[in-house]
């Protein structure tokens, strides 16, 4: 490292909070059968998720309408879609006493969200790791 990076970090001291976990969400646009659902929808689950993990965890940022490509299943018949997304990524403190409560009540609500938005699966990343819901309504 540069001596000049080095010493603007040295600088900015230590971070204000210990957040080590990256929690992404994603909540999609479309259904499984027609590839879209009421704007409102969306939003309202977007809202909701944003005010859940802001009680949960402290805050939380959804980012724009991004497209992502799945495939749903392996071998020679496996097919792939694409699905609008609303991505939204909150940062957790791993030493929180309510982490585990936290993380439960974000997976019911997963699970509503994938009943309501007509989902197979839905789910969210933790430092890495898909962590799926499957209560979703199968297509």
């Amino acid at each position: 490292m540069k001596r000049k990076q080095a010493n603007r970090l040295a600088l900015a001291g230590p971070p204000s909070f210990p957040f080590h976990h990256c929690l992404w969400v994603f909540v999609p646009e479309g259904d499984r059968t027609s590839k879209h659902v009421p704007v409102d929808l969306q939003n309202r689950w977007i809202l909701r998720l944003l005010r859940l993990l802001a009680e949960l965890f402290g805050g939380a940022t959804a980012y724009g309408r991004g497209v992502g490509e799945w495939r749903d299943g392996r071998g020679p018949g496996a097919r792939t879609h694409w699905d609008w997304v609303t991505v939204i990524e909150s940062w957790i403190d791993p030493s929180s006493p309510h982490l585990l409560r936290g993380l439960r009540g974000l997976r019911r609500t997963l699970a509503g969200m994938g009943r309501a938005l007509n989902q197979e699966a839905v789910g969210c990343i933790l430092n890495g790791v898909w962590l799926t819901s499957p209560e979703g309504r199968k297509p």
